[in-house]
């Protein structure tokens, strides 16, 4: 996915949760709209690394940070390579999944 998808995506899911909000649809709209947006929230949540450059400089910082302890012998800092993850869109999207089919109690 280039960076113009993902805006492109970004912008599409925000212009569905605005229609969703208004609530000017019939029900067969609203449904088709809650399925794009749950599909476009795939998209979004797809990339290893994330597209900004805050999130992408926060994974960069942790890296380093838990590199640099690992070098040093401070096992300590290898918990920088864990909050790392946190930043992942992949792997926040994949916990959401797992934790909504948990709290849900559905199986699949």
């Amino acid at each position: 996915m280039t960076r113009n998808e993902f805006e492109e995506a970004k912008h599409q899911y925000g212009e569905i949760s605005r229609l969703l909000k208004e609530g000017n649809l019939t029900a067969e709209e609203r449904q088709r709209f809650e399925v794009l947006q749950a599909q476009l929230s795939g998209i979004l949540l797809s990339p290893w690394i994330p597209f900004g450059w805050g999130r992408r400089g926060a994974m960069i910082v942790l890296f380093v940070l838990g590199g640099l302890g690992l070098a040093g012998g401070n096992m300590y800092f290898l918990f920088a390579w864990l909050i790392m993850f946190c930043f992942s869109p992949r792997l926040v999207g994949e916990f959401a999944y797992y934790l909504g089919k948990l709290s849900s109690g559905s199986n699949g």
